[in-house]
């Protein structure tokens, strides 16, 4: 596939054409497109400035003229200094907001392009502080703009000017996430070294955490808040890069049609999203993928990489899907997402050996051998990553589980929505940060929770698919959710109190009442809903303030702020662990353990964990603020 280019123009010579030849089309939809297919992409960003300065000089006249001559001459005399004022990250956006100024007939300042010109990263006379890491001979050469005009494309609160001492500890941080991209990660560290010229450091979000971001007219720069964990900075990195390569793409190539007014889910979000912004999220979430798929086959994430990685695999795998099922893509874009979807579904090294699909028969075998059985009520936490390739998917495995409960049984799952929430917290909610300034927008826009439409968030496929069978009863908290489908479905699910997420008014505490078991399906203790009831029994746990919305009863929509114990799972994993340790000692105990296809599986009551959790928070002190 190709694509026209723009000639020659009077600010330097540009390819006639540019093509984007069928395997590097593939290796960039794979996020695998190294030094190479980056120089291609940014041969055609040079020649999108190119006709950018153009039109600025024949609509601005004589207030860029003398910049303009001042850059034919800079072509004639250095290529490669002017290379580098054409490809400074924000002409593109200085350019084009200038444009759209004097076509308005506004008075706009145009003095911007001449001190960029003069120095292009140095815009208000102090260059922007450089870094230059190396490790393993891979070099990364960035500057940190900290001051400067149209950083604010970016759409979160800039840092102000760095200290000297900040500066270090830019620097220092952005040596240990280099390392991490080198050694773990040498495909997007060569990548992001070909393309990244500019970080701009960003303030962290409202709660503390971080926040990162790209813009689509500021190829070559990423933006940042500084984050304790290096890691973390390695993959916003990854993440923010990518986003930045598929705007470049989309450039040469279209990928979608014109903005329609169709919404589509995205998994990360809850408000649905035109098609060309859920391929940017898609695309850039193939990054996240890839990057905790690494972190697990080299042994270094431990339980975080795990989560993370089945959190966006699924994910990532699913908004592949609505977008190929949307008829919204282009020819190349079909081929694009089929090769990302291929690229999504890339086995890590550590994971099981495939062998023939699971049947649904096999499934309930395995599942009784295990200890289940008929008349048991049950509340799966799952990966069905795990578990391994199923004939039939998610659907068969909820099949299965129903054929080894039997007409009295039930089967329960965790629907919890806690991206309804306001959007002060959706750092710790949903895992990014919007801008300040944009709360209140999103406060009116945010969709009431529905307990019959509302998807789950975060939980996996197996409570979606549980959520959407005809029978299924969910319980109406509007942000911890419970979805039973069986005999007892009808009295766990109701009365969930609304300021009560997961206490005595909720379905974990019916769970308990009806002798219910926890089946722990290829995930581990840290996801063990049934421990937080036990933080509702300690005497003095902290609460705090929540906020969602919820239906008026009239067809509308309201927030819904109230108190409720403050969740803390931190402790799960090693709560899960005495458990453990105490059941082996005792001869195995209420716990049994097994595997279900490649799954490792946990089978236990649920009221005994619970009480042996309320012992171990009090035993460990966490019954006081």
């Amino acid at each position: 596939m190709s694509v026209r280019g723009t000639g020659t123009g009077a600010t330097g010579s540009a390819p006639g054409r540019h093509v984007v030849g069928r395997e590097d089309f593939l290796a960039l939809a794979r996020a695998r497109g190294g030094a190479h297919r980056v120089a291609l992409l940014r041969a055609g960003q040079l020649s999108k400035r190119m006709l950018l300065v153009r039109a600025l000089r024949e609509a601005a006249g004589e207030r860029v003229e003398e910049a303009y001559r001042g850059l034919v001459a800079l072509n004639r005399e250095d290529p490669d200094a002017w290379r580098e004022v054409m490809l400074q990250p924000y002409l593109d956006e200085g350019a084009a907001r200038t444009l759209v100024a004097l076509e308005r007939g506004e008075d706009t300042d145009t003095s911007w392009f001449d001190r960029l010109v003069r120095a292009p990263y140095a815009p208000e006379g102090a260059p922007w502080p450089r870094v230059r890491t190396v490790c393993e001979g891979r070099v990364l050469d960035v500057r940190l703009a900290d001051r400067g005009p149209f950083r604010d494309a970016h759409g979160h609160p800039l840092a102000p000017p760095l200290t000297g001492p900040e500066r270090e500890r830019w620097a220092r941080t952005l040596e240990e996430a280099w390392r991490v991209l080198v050694r773990r990660h040498p495909w997007h560290a060569e990548a992001v070294a070909a393309c990244l010229t500019t970080l701009v450091p960003l303030e962290p979000g409202p709660d503390g955490g971080g926040v990162s971001s790209a813009a689509r007219r500021a190829h070559g720069a990423v933006a940042a808040s500084l984050p304790e964990d290096p890691v973390l900075l390695a993959l916003g990195l990854v993440h923010e890069f990518l986003h930045v390569q598929l705007g470049a793409l989309l450039d040469l190539v279209p990928l979608h049609g014109p903005p329609t007014a169709a919404r589509h889910h995205a998994p990360w979000r809850p408000d649905p999203r035109p098609a060309g912004a859920l391929l940017q999220g898609t695309y850039a979430h193939l990054g996240v993928t890839d990057f905790w798929r690494a972190e697990l086959a080299a042994g270094t994430g431990g339980p975080r990489a795990r989560r993370e990685y089945e959190t966006w695999h699924g994910h990532t795998d699913a908004a592949a899907g609505t977008l190929l099922g949307s008829g919204e893509l282009t020819p190349a874009g079909e081929r694009f997402v089929t090769e990302l979807r291929r690229a999504v579904r890339r086995p890590h090294p550590g994971a099981p050996a495939r062998t023939a699909p699971l049947t649904r028969g096999r499934l309930a075998a395995e599942l009784r051998a295990l200890g289940l059985g008929a008349g048991d009520t049950v509340l799966v936490h799952s990966s069905l990553r795990a578990l391994g390739p199923v004939e039939g998917g998610a659907e068969t495995v909820v099949d299965a589980f129903l054929d080894v409960l039997g007409p009295a049984g039930t089967l329960v799952v965790y629907t919890q929505t806690p991206d309804n929430s306001d959007p002060s917290r959706w750092p710790g909610t949903r895992g990014y940060a919007v801008p300040e300034e944009q709360w209140d927008r999103l406060r009116e826009r945010l969709p009431a929770f529905d307990p019959d439409t509302t998807p789950a968030f975060g939980v996996g496929v197996l409570p979606e698919t549980v959520r959407a069978r005809p029978g299924a009863l969910r319980s109406t908290h509007p942000q911890s959710s419970f979805t039973a489908l069986g005999a007892r479905a009808r009295e766990l699910t109701a009365h969930h109190a609304p300021d009560c997420h997961l206490g005595e008014r909720s379905p974990l505490a019916r769970l308990e009442e009806a002798g219910a078991r926890v089946l722990l399906l290829g995930v581990g203790w840290e996801v063990c809903t049934a421990f937080h009831l036990a933080e509702y029994r300690l005497p003095g746990r902290p609460r705090q303030t929540y906020s969602c919305v919820v239906g008026d009863g009239a067809g509308g929509r309201a927030w819904y702020t109230y108190t409720d114990v403050r969740l803390d799972s931190s402790p799960f994993a090693r709560i899960g662990a005495a458990y453990e340790a105490d059941a082996v000692r005792e001869g195995g105990g209420d716990l049994v353990r097994g595997r279900v296809g490649a799954a490792d599986c946990r089978l236990f009551g649920l009221g005994p964990a619970v009480a042996h959790a309320a012992v171990w928070l009090a035993d460990h002190g966490a019954g006081v603020p």
